[in-house]
């Protein structure tokens, strides 16, 4: 008889191994205060780059606001200025018919 090789089972394919990657590490203002004192210093920090955002954000609403109140005050005086040029005509009119 011949020798009868066994047949060799088709198994499901391998998976990668899995890697093991470490956590980023966490910046230094996450980090768990080591005092009281550290905690309150974190706060204040968080206080003042906020209080700093609000305060560039002002400043440029403001900026904002005063270019368009110069826009508004020179569309005014041209307002003003045709108005009294139309008068002036008006009354040139008026003084040539009398």
């Amino acid at each position: 008889m011949a020798e009868h090789k066994p047949s060799k089972a088709r198994s499901a394919p391998k998976a990668a191994p899995v890697k093991h990657v470490a956590a980023p590490a966490r910046p230094a203002a996450a980090k768990a205060p080591s005092s009281p004192l550290q905690a309150a210093v974190d706060r204040l920090e968080a206080n003042v780059s906020g209080l700093k955002r609000e305060r560039d954000t002002l400043a440029a609403d403001l900026a904002a606001a005063n270019a368009r109140i110069a826009a508004l005050e020179a569309a005014r005086t041209d307002a003003v200025n045709r108005i009294d040029w139309v008068l002036d005509s008006l009354q040139s009119v008026m003084l040539d018919k009398t």
